[in-house]
Formats: C-alpha cells, structure tokens, sequence
C-alpha cells in the first residue's frame, strides 16, 4: 500500500502543476480583460488620461505620431479600434470634430476634457495652461471613475498627483516668464493663445492663421512689417513643422527659429506634457533673454 501511495504522488502533485499552469494564465487573462479599455485622441489628452488611469485602465491613444489633429481622417483600422473602446477621451472645442460621425454609432462612453472650459475666440488649445490642463484632469477623472466606479479612489489618488505636478510646472513657469525682457512671440500658430495670456506672453503674430494652411501673400506681408516693427527677435516653430517660406523669412529678416511644442504630433506617454513644457520653458528663455 505505501509502495502504492509513494507511486501515486508523484502524478498527483505532476496533474496539479498541468492544472495551475492551464488556470494562472487564464487568471491573467481574466484581469486584462477586467480593465476598461480607453482611446485617447492624441498626445496631451493621452498623458493626462494615462496619468490618471495608471495601469488601472488600458490607455491607448488613437492617432499615431505626427498625425494632425485638427484634420485627421479616419482609417478602417481606427474604425475598429473605436469599436472595441469602452471609453474615447477627447480635447474637444473641434480639434477632433472628424470625430463626431465615428462616435454616433460607437457604444463607448464619451469624456471631453475641455467641458467646463469657454475657450477664447473658438481657440481649442486649452491644454497649454497648465492650470487649464488641472481642469482637464478633473474631466477626465470624472469620467472614468463614472465608467469604472470600482477603481474611483485610484483614479482620484493619481489625479491628485499629477495635478501637483502640474502646480509645480506652473510654479516653474511663472518664475521664469518673471525673468524675462522680452515676452513678445511669433508663433507657428496659435496654439500658445492660453499659455501666453497665463503667463504675460504677447503674441503678436502666427505664421499659419489656420492649421495646415500657409500664409498668403498679404498675410506674409502683414507678418514681416509686425516683426520689424516690433522687432521680435525670434521666430517660434513647432517639430515637423518649418516650411521652406518660414525659412526663407528667417535669412530674409535674420532671425533665428526656435522650436517650441505644442504637443500636437507628439509620442504617447506619461510623462510627455512635463517634459515638453519643461523643454519649452528653457528654449524661451534662451531665445527671449533671460537671466537670473
């Protein structure tokens, strides 16, 4: 009998590693598919969803970098990512209006961010304050804790984070708009509206009055007579975009262009809008002369 018993073990404890093995990967799975799936329309709105969420919530983000957000189009496989999304997260104020048509017919829970926010003459940058960002987050908390009640305390305890991090950005950036000469700004185009009007920014003129379109003759004009006569010392690009007419007005006039972010075509990731702005923050004060 305890010959018997001795054999039999063995294949007893083999059988219930065959069956932990088949269970834990299905246990795994199970916990994937517990997580609510969220689309994030581009970059900024990515990191400020991923930064709430954390690992919470699977965040992924809808364009792929370097793509135009205020006239994206829509591919099948976009389509289908909207399909399976249980949450869409957006900027709104018509960045993303090629939006509206995909969405009637999608079942997934719908956060605008910018809700609450009355933007300035339809300006829908609202997310370069970062003090306007703050009340992005809170949207964007609101709604997901909403969708996902049971994860709301994780969602408010990394909210409450960031949005810390996002008053220390703030603080940063009053410190050194503070110790600047010269805060006057040709932008690419207008998306430093809201940043410049927190901090004591004047722009004075954008290269591109609207998305993807370059200036006309006229308005070309009218740009270099504001840049000589109030002698703006640089020229403000953003990444992927420097034309060959904003080069040519460079050596033309003998300014300098300097790139500044607004994160539009950006990589998704968490710990994007603090480093962008943080990287701005230093290229403005070397560009415009600051000190101290």
């Amino acid at each position: 009998m305890k010959l018997i018993c001795s054999l039999f073990r063995p294949a007893v404890f083999a059988m219930a590693g065959v069956i932990a093995a088949a269970l834990f990967p299905a246990a795994g799975m199970a916990a994937d598919e517990a997580k609510i799936h969220v689309l994030a329309t581009f970059a900024p709105i990515y990191c400020f969803t991923k930064n709430v969420a954390g690992e919470t919530a699977d965040v992924q983000q809808l364009l792929p970098p370097g793509a135009e957000p205020h006239d994206f189009a829509l591919s099948p496989a976009d389509l289908r990512k909207l399909a399976k999304a249980d949450v869409v997260v957006e900027n709104g104020l018509g960045v993303e209006a090629w939006l509206e048509g995909a969405l009637k017919s999608s079942h997934a829970a719908r956060i605008v961010a910018s809700d609450g926010i009355f933007p300035d003459d339809g300006n829908p940058h609202v997310w370069m304050d970062p003090l306007l960002a703050i009340r992005e987050v809170e949207t964007i908390r609101k709604g997901l804790a909403t969708r996902d009640p049971a994860h709301a305390e994780i969602y408010a305890r990394n909210a409450a984070a960031f949005t810390q991090k996002l008053r220390d950005l703030d603080t940063s950036i009053r410190t050194m708009a503070e110790s600047l000469p010269d805060k006057r700004l040709i932008t690419f185009h207008d998306a430093f509206h809201y940043f410049a009007k927190r901090y004591g920014f004047e722009v004075v003129g954008v290269f591109e009055e609207f998305p993807g379109r370059e200036p006309t003759p006229r308005a070309l004009k009218q740009l270099r007579e504001t840049i000589q006569q109030k002698n703006v010392k640089v020229l403000f690009a953003e990444p992927q975009q420097s034309p060959q007419i904003l080069r040519s007005l460079s050596r033309e006039l003998n300014r300098p262009i300097v790139e500044i972010d607004p994160m539009e075509l950006g990589e998704p990731g968490a710990g994007l809008y603090e480093e962008a702005m943080r990287s701005n923050l230093n290229r403005l004060k070397e560009a415009l002369g600051g000190s101290r």
